[in-house]
């Protein structure tokens, strides 16, 4: 009898609980919680589940998912691993001596020893996640909107906001005829990122695109060849405040981050400075963030997660002009997570039947 094959998964949140979901063995998820998660937008369970077809057994194959608590460092014989967050090292690859493929949902292949992979002939793959790209499109958006005053400016336009005695056109062209202040951008600024994990490393790349220098504070300091590569600079914490035009908040989403981001944060940033946050609005005290953005202690503030979600009708945030708020969609439609876990399943898929795969990493 040939023995099943394994699928393991090393970290569990949403979308590895959706692959899950997608197997057939996601103890306690149901179709109630599947179309709750996509909420507003309409999802049809029977979806989901069919990104697992050909990897159950019902459809032929000796497969047998491990739960996500399965510890693989303790040694198993899974012969594929899902996973997110982790390092994949070359102990742990020896601890699995069936190991076919290491799937990564995520596109940086940097938590995997790459070298101990290729000897002991294990697939790696690395999904890019688009939802992580539009995130980070997402934090440059919102530090472009600020410093260009884009609400500010669009408001003018269409409600005729300038002054006639001061604007002379010349042959219909009239240069910033709203008269607008402090135009700014990205060129030449600086770029400081609060937790520098894949969305912050992304959002990194962006703004380097644009001419900015860009320094970051983690919790732990990245590897020297890994800043060289994204052009970042580690500061302490209070220095990169102290210099940032743009503060971008991309740390993780911990019961220990709850509130990190309070007064004494914005009592650092330079007055001209703007606050942005694509990550969880409950590591911001708003109280304190509201307190800045009033009496001029920063400049303004790019909100697309907020503290209470969805945001209370008339909360005091609405009547600010140096704010842009969006209502937590830098992700893009949670659609993206089917088609993310689409290709992880069909990398398994692949791996189980000799055929290419998709972001294979050499």
């Amino acid at each position: 009898m040939v023995d099943p094959v394994k699928i393991a998964f090393l970290d569990d949140d949403h979308v590895v609980r959706m692959a899950r979901y997608a197997l057939g063995t996601a103890d306690g998820i149901t179709d109630e919680w599947v179309r709750d998660f996509f909420m507003p937008e309409e999802m049809d369970p029977a979806d989901v589940r069919a990104k697992g077809q050909g990897l159950r057994e019902a459809d032929g194959v000796s497969l047998v998912p491990m739960s996500a608590k399965l510890d693989v460092r303790k040694g198993s014989d899974v012969s594929i691993l899902i996973f997110r967050r982790g390092i994949i090292d070359e102990a742990l690859m020896a601890a699995n001596p069936k190991l076919k493929l290491i799937q990564r949902l995520g596109g940086s292949p940097d938590p995997i020893d790459l070298k101990a992979a290729a000897a002991r002939g294990i697939a790696v793959s690395c999904v890019p996640r688009k939802t992580l790209q539009y995130t980070a499109e997402h934090a440059i958006l919102l530090m472009l909107a600020l410093s260009k005053h884009l609400i500010v400016a669009d408001d003018a336009v269409r409600n005729d906001r300038w002054d006639k005695a001061r604007v002379h056109p010349e042959h219909g062209v009239a240069y910033n005829y709203a008269g607008i202040p402090d135009l700014g951008g990205l060129f030449n600024k600086t770029v400081g990122i609060i937790g520098l994990g894949e969305v912050g490393a992304l959002a990194a790349g962006m703004a380097r695109s644009f001419g900015a220098r860009v320094i970051y504070a983690n919790r732990n300091r990245l590897p020297a060849e890994q800043e060289q590569r994204l052009g970042v600079t580690v500061t302490p914490l209070a220095q990169l405040l102290a210099e940032s035009d743009f503060v971008s908040m991309h740390a993780n989403n911990l019961p220990e981050n709850k509130g990190m981001v309070g007064a004494a944060t914005f009592a650092q940033m330079k007055k001209t400075a703007y606050f942005v946050n694509t990550s969880r609005g409950r590591m911001v005290d708003e109280d304190a963030l509201y307190t800045a953005l009033t009496t001029g202690v920063i400049a303004g503030a790019g909100l697309d997660v907020h503290y209470e979600e969805p945001r209370p009708l008339k909360d005091r945030y609405a009547g600010l002009r140096n704010v842009i708020m969006t209502p937590h969609l830098a992700g893009g439609s949670r659609k993206g997570v089917v088609e993310e876990i689409g290709i992880i399943l069909d990398n398994c898929r692949a791996a189980l039947t000799g055929k290419p795969m998709q972001y294979q990493v050499k």
